[in-house]
């Protein structure tokens, strides 16, 4: 079966709390599914606590984070945590965890930044004890990094919480398949932002990631569903135009640019063209857009968007 198109407003600041609550009536009303916020140090809302007041002002806007860096929080701790979102908001949590990425916030937090592979199997134990909690317990699980003894948590989510796992490395990638429920395809930043990670998009480097999490997945890949995060949009005529113009600043050409789905530049009716090959071709069907981009596409969601009803 063909999954739905579905957008993802990602939007991690506001200058006030009101400010923070128009955004998310708009977001709901403008067509999108879901509401993203990351989770980082910098100027920007924590995440859990703006969902929840998000939750308030919300009838089936979905409620996700991009991505929890699982070294921030204990896994037993960040369950509760997702527990409560999921039950204020009658079951519309999406639940995103990631390995952790950019070395100066663990630098300023105390924290060891160590090497990605370690990084990742502590990320493969807290999906773990994270999915079991969420189920309802109790857990007793020993691992390498982690340990716990007949934990449950309180509310048990009478909704299943979806787990979201992102990264853009083999490993990662890979892990997503086999435990998450929604896989966000990434750059691969090895602690790089910017322009500097964006060679990783290039429609070649997308397909191999794909590929990795399709392996991983066997059997499970028919029900997984695939979100990229949009890094460069315009609407325009001149969809050839601007990819030249604007491709060198990516290291691409402007046929890489126009064929990743990181990426959605021409009229309105070309971005939808874009989106459905995406999805054909990909299986991409769920993207994530800046706010930064709403004015540009906010036309296209409103078109195409599906707001998905929460269960129960």
């Amino acid at each position: 079966m063909t999954p739905p198109l579905r957008f993802g407003l990602l939007h991690p600041r506001a200058s006030s709390a009101a400010g923070w609550l128009d955004m998310v009536r708009a977001a709901e009303g403008a067509g999108f599914s879901s509401l993203v916020v990351p989770d980082h140090l910098n100027d920007q809302l924590s995440p859990l606590p703006a969902l929840a007041a998000a939750a308030m002002v919300t009838d089936h806007l979905r409620l996700g984070i991009h991505m929890a860096c699982n070294d921030f929080r204990p896994p037993g701790l960040l369950a509760k945590e997702a527990a409560t979102v999921q039950a204020l908001s009658g079951g519309r949590l999406e639940l995103g965890l990631g390995a952790g990425w950019l070395e100066d916030e663990y630098r300023n937090l105390g924290l060891a930044f160590d090497a990605p592979a370690v990084r990742i199997e502590r990320l493969e134990e807290s999906a773990t004890v994270i999915g079991r909690l969420l189920a309802g317990g109790p857990v007793t699980f020993t691992g390498r990094h982690y340990e716990c003894r007949d934990l449950e948590i309180r509310p048990v989510p009478a909704v299943p919480v979806p787990i979201v796992i992102g990264g853009g490395g083999r490993r990662v990638l890979s892990l997503a398949g086999r435990l998450a429920d929604i896989v966000s395809v990434n750059t691969n930043n090895r602690d790089r932002h910017g322009l500097a990670a964006t060679p990783d998009m290039r429609p070649a480097a997308v397909g191999q990631k794909i590929a990795w999490v399709r392996a991983a997945a066997g059997d499970r890949w028919g029900a997984l569903e695939i979100n990229v995060t949009v890094m460069v949009a315009a609407v325009t005529d001149d969809r050839r135009g601007y990819a030249n113009e604007v491709a060198p600043r990516y290291g691409m050409t402007a046929e890489e640019l126009l064929d990743t789905p990181f990426a959605l530049i021409g009229s309105e009716a070309a971005i939808a063209d874009s989106l459905q090959r995406f999805r054909a071709e990909l299986g991409v069907s769920y993207f994530s857009i800046h706010s930064r981009f709403l004015s540009d596409l906010g036309p296209v969601v409103a078109e195409l968007g599906l707001p998905t009803e929460a269960a129960g």
